[in-house]
């Protein structure tokens, strides 16, 4: 048996027709025949989100000769699938008078919708690993990275599919209006001018208004769009609204948070730790800043530590507590690069984390394909 991820497939999937090959889990165990209806597209999702499988040969036999139009050749690593995406976002972004923009930014959302969790440790690697010196496509990363991690807090929070996928797709269109000029900033080191932030404070609404014109009447992502640089302090922008909605708040603190992570060419990237406690304190506690915070750890997966070991190593996987994630040990004690990444448990006291490192001083470079199972 051939097992593939289930969101490989994920666009024949259809809610009320039958499904034409079996749902299984990592084991291969039939979990849902073929023929069964999922009677709605949040029970797809679920099935989505629980990470399932399908068998790939049941998948090519039920496409009846049509093997290329349903399945990849190969079954492709998530790394890729993730980087196809990014590219694929960064031409959708800039026609968003296009016939077609909608329909495809809403096939976009479904597919980070449809991001298995076991993939959820990868996801934090790859945003925090990303190569932030690509300028000219930071508008386009920023929006994948908090449309990922937006993903992943709404089902932490268990909010219902439909208002997680209109989450989703604010985060990816948030700064539909000003994605050039996001990404001329993160490589400009002049202060902003005068003419510059009139269009920041203005793209709010700016976004928002391209999204109706493009047909979009989902009103809670248009207003998420709209009030997403809003306080309750009522020192936002672009309205000064006092009470913005819980949607554009969280938006707000994963916009926040991920700038936080990612260098640009006037300033460093935040140690991972000092993000989260500055966020913590910026939001004044709230919820759902916490939450966004417990999702990615003290100690996210992508970030270099410290070990009381001495060794320099790479978080991989969150652990059983904030402060104690599973890494993989990059250099020895004596700062000479291994041959190979090694597995610890910083739960065991002779391995606890002692601090964070700056990416700087780590001259041994790491990548998902050589840290996390593939598929």
């Amino acid at each position: 048996m051939n097992l593939i991820s289930l969101d490989q497939v994920f666009k024949i999937l259809k809610p009320g027709v039958p499904l034409p090959f079996g749902i299984r889990d990592a084991e291969g165990r039939l979990l849902l025949g073929k023929g069964l209806v999922v009677p709605d597209q949040e029970k797809l999702l679920d099935l989505l989100n629980r990470g399932m499988f399908v068998d790939a040969d049941e998948v090519k036999r039920s496409a009846g000769g049509r093997e290329s139009e349903v399945i990849p050749v190969r079954v492709e690593k998530f790394s890729t699938r993730w980087q196809a995406l990014l590219g694929k976002l960064g031409i959708l972004l800039k026609k968003p008078g296009d016939p077609e923009f909608l329909k495809q930014l809403r096939e976009t959302v479904l597919q980070v919708a449809a991001f298995p969790e076991n993939q959820n440790d990868q996801i934090i690697f790859l945003i925090l690993r990303h190569d932030y010196s690509q300028y000219d496509r930071y508008a386009e990363a920023h929006s994948l990275h908090v449309a990922a991690l937006s993903n992943l807090v709404a089902r932490r929070l268990a909010w219902p599919d439909s208002r997680r996928l209109s989450l989703i797709g604010a985060a990816l269109s948030m700064n539909l209006s000003m994605l050039q000029l996001q990404s001329k900033l993160a490589g400009q080191r002049a202060p902003v001018s005068v003419v510059q932030r009139k269009d920041i404070n203005a793209h709010p609404l700016a976004s928002a208004t391209l999204l109706r014109s493009a047909g979009l009447r989902d009103e809670e992502w248009l207003t998420a769009v709209e009030q997403h640089h809003e306080t309750p302090s009522g020192s936002g922008y672009p309205r000064q609204a006092k009470e913005p909605g819980d949607m554009s708040q969280l938006l707000r603190f994963i916009d926040s948070f991920t700038a936080k992570h990612s260098a640009r060419a006037g300033r460093a990237q935040q140690p991972a730790h000092q993000a989260a406690k500055d966020l913590y304190a910026q939001s004044g506690g709230n919820p759902l800043a916490a939450a966004l915070i417990r999702e990615c750890g003290i100690y996210p997966p992508g970030c270099f530590v410290k070990l009381a070991s001495g060794e320099t190593a790479v978080v991989t996987r969150r652990g059983a507590t904030a402060k104690e994630p599973l890494v993989a040990v990059i250099t020895n004690p004596q700062g000479e690069p291994l041959s190979r990444p090694v597995q610890r448990d910083t739960s065991v006291p002779s391995r606890a984390i002692i601090g964070t490192t700056d990416d700087k001083s780590v001259k041994v470079q790491v990548s998902a394909d050589q840290l996390y199972d593939q598929g």
